[in-house]
């Protein structure tokens, strides 16, 4: 028997992924940040002689992470005619993993990004997921392995965008609350 992550929204589990991907709505989902990393970083010891461009590998996969800092729409509410739409929102961190081949645009930086959809398309040639990424003012398409989308708190009831001091500011955690 498995306990949901959070009853009173209906949300089941705290960490969802590309396995979650039919169950998941991504419409509406206001985007705060993104950013493309890399947490290889240099090695540990510091006794090794560290170039980057000899760590530079084309047959290694990518160590490229897309995040996206997102509110994450848990459920909407409709409570009937003539009353405001309410949702249950989480801020979330969505990370997609080894990452590689980014194409296409961000057509606004005065106006803010919200997701519409989030799909996987046919694979590359070489067998690797493509994922199609688009929303209001965003269009990115991309291979990747898979993808993470961790909810950092518990979903709160109210408007669909959260205030920056609900939801902690921006922030790129890939850890759950649940």
């Amino acid at each position: 028997m498995t306990t949901d992550a959070h009853p009173e929204s209906g949300l089941r589990k705290a960490t969802l992924t590309d396995q979650d991907l039919v169950e998941t709505s991504w419409d509406h989902c206001r985007v705060h940040a993104l950013a493309v990393t890399d947490d290889e970083g240099p090695p540990e010891d510091p006794t090794l002689d560290y170039r980057e461009d000899d760590d530079l590998d084309p047959t290694a996969p990518s160590a490229l992470q897309l995040r996206l800092d997102l509110d994450y729409i848990v459920r909407r509410v409709d409570p009937g005619p003539m009353r405001d739409i309410r949702f249950w929102v989480a801020p979330a961190t969505l990370i997609f993993h080894s990452v590689w081949d980014i194409v296409g645009g961000l057509h606004s930086v005065c106006l803010p990004f919200e997701l519409k959809n989030l799909r996987q398309e046919a694979p590359s040639q070489s067998g690797e997921p493509c994922w199609h990424l688009e929303g209001r003012n965003l269009d990115l398409r991309f291979q990747a392995s898979s993808y993470t989308l961790y909810l950092r708190q518990p979903p709160r009831y109210g408007p669909r965008v959260l205030r920056m001091a609900e939801r902690g500011g921006i922030g790129f955690d890939p850890k759950p609350f649940a």
